[in-house]
């Protein structure tokens, strides 16, 4: 069985990938601050778990639990992490953001995923199996906008990290294969919440309206199956940050 850890699992991407990914094969570990009935609902293959990740002093205990269960498969034929949860806001110039603010987003793009990937290897060093980490990145790593200082910050972040790990494991006996991916531009609530900012905060909101209107947006279901083609590929972890997706027809 593969067991499989997903953050931010309420809605748009994390909810998609967690559809496609249920199966008698999986066990799924859902993870979302508000948790998502209708998923929990669907499968008993599932355990969710109503977790605030800007509470990163808390992932520990919470890993240790979740752990438990994973180690009663005496032979799990994976374990997986995607690291899918993330915020957008605050959207401003720098000097009209507020110090908690800033601090909450970077604790749940960036730090959250750090701690989670550090007890991930941590329980998984002895486990023969295969391992893999996926972190869901962003575009504005490399391509910044004037008032998402934090978002831009917090992946480009997230993708030096995955470099530094990538470069920890590939010498590893039983490396833990890790990788960061851009999904390109997806129909979810951060781009519902992109376009109703003020354009005196963000002076390139009428392009994001602008790519919406066109229906230039991917469904959170497209990009799931390409980050999960993505994820199950051989060759995973190769290359440490991937910014391009290649798009599943059909």
């Amino acid at each position: 069985m593969k067991h499989i850890i997903i953050t931010g699992t309420s809605r748009g991407i994390g909810e998609a990938l967690a559809q496609k990914l249920i199966n008698s094969n999986h066990r799924l570990y859902c993870i979302s601050r508000r948790p998502n009935q209708n998923l929990i609902d669907q499968d008993n293959h599932m355990q969710y778990y109503s977790f605030d990740l800007s509470e990163t002093y808390k992932i520990e205990a919470f890993f240790q639990n979740l752990f438990a269960h994973i180690k009663r498969d005496p032979h799990p034929e994976g374990i997986y992490l995607i690291n899918n949860a993330g915020v957008l806001s605050p959207v401003a110039p720098i000097e009209h953001n507020k110090a908690e603010d800033i601090a909450r987003h970077m604790q749940i793009n960036l730090i959250a995923p750090m701690v989670m990937t550090s007890h991930f290897v941590q329980h998984t060093k002895h486990i023969e199996t295969d391992k893999r980490i996926m972190n869901i990145s962003s575009a504005s790593a490399k391509y910044l906008m004037p008032s998402q200082s934090c978002y831009s910050t917090s992946k480009a972040g997230l993708d030096s990290f995955t470099k530094s790990i990538n470069l920890e494991q590939e010498n590893q006996r039983n490396p833990v294969k890790i990788a960061a991916v851009y999904p390109g531009g997806v129909d979810t609530r951060l781009q519902t919440e992109i376009r109703s900012v003020r354009k005196e905060d963000f002076p390139y909101v009428d392009a994001f309206i602008q790519l919406e209107k066109a229906g230039k947006l991917q469904s959170p279901e497209e990009t799931a199956d390409a980050l999960l083609h993505f994820l199950n590929q051989d060759d995973f972890g190769k290359q440490a940050v991937v910014e391009h997706l290649i798009p599943i027809s059909g």
